[in-house]
């Protein structure tokens, strides 16, 4: 009789922690880690304002603002927010045009705010009306070595049934559960669910 009871309470607890169980937000963003990534020492990171072709400069820091705020939240380094001040210099070596970053440019960098790597933005499609369309990719460079070691992408478009689910969980409000519905409307909060996405792999 004990036993049956005990077996009995096993199996209510067992459908209480999956009635419970929080969905998960899916994974909408993709990442390349180099094979050494891991022999890297990373504590202190540049984060600069994100760049893109059609992109404003308060865009650009909108996300930069995003992508620090998640960054923050779930891994163990500290963000250093650059400003365009900042990057005079690394802007010289065009490295959107040619696809590589100057490592003379970034260990400089690197050494003047003594940071173990940075990273670097880039919007390659952006419509910030409904249904909005954002994609971008962020590229962690190597402070010591001036060589792309990670490098995340996400392409989110307001209209696929797996944003929206994304943006159901993520935006969820036990109070208003339509209240995810802003982010379909909101370039902020849009890029808000798209900086979470590529912060999660990192």
């Amino acid at each position: 009789m004990r036993r049956a009871l005990f077996l009995l309470l096993v199996l209510l607890g067992a459908t209480g922690c999956l009635a419970t169980r929080s969905p998960e937000i899916p994974r909408l963003a993709d990442a390349v880690v180099s094979s050494d990534f891991e022999s890297y020492t990373l504590r202190r990171i540049g984060l600069p304002a994100f760049v893109g072709r059609e992109l404003s400069a308060q865009q650009g820091q909108d996300l930069q603002h995003a992508l620090h705020t998640e960054l923050a939240q779930s891994t163990p380094y500290e963000i250093v927010l650059l400003d365009e001040r900042d990057l005079a210099e690394l802007e010289a070596s065009d490295p959107y045009r040619r696809g590589w970053y100057e490592p003379r440019t970034i260990i400089g960098l690197a050494r003047r705010y003594s940071l173990d790597g940075i990273l670097f933005g880039t919007v390659s499609q952006q419509r910030f009306y409904p249904p909005q369309l954002l994609s971008l990719q962020v590229d962690m460079v190597s402070a010591e070595t001036g060589l792309v070691i990670w490098s995340g992408t996400v392409d989110l478009d307001g209209s696929d049934q797996r944003v929206i689910d994304g943006l159901k969980i993520y935006y969820g409000n036990d109070d208003d559960r339509e209240s995810w519905r802003v982010a379909l409307l909101s370039p902020e909060r849009f890029a808000r669910f798209a900086a979470f996405q590529v912060a999660c792999l990192l």
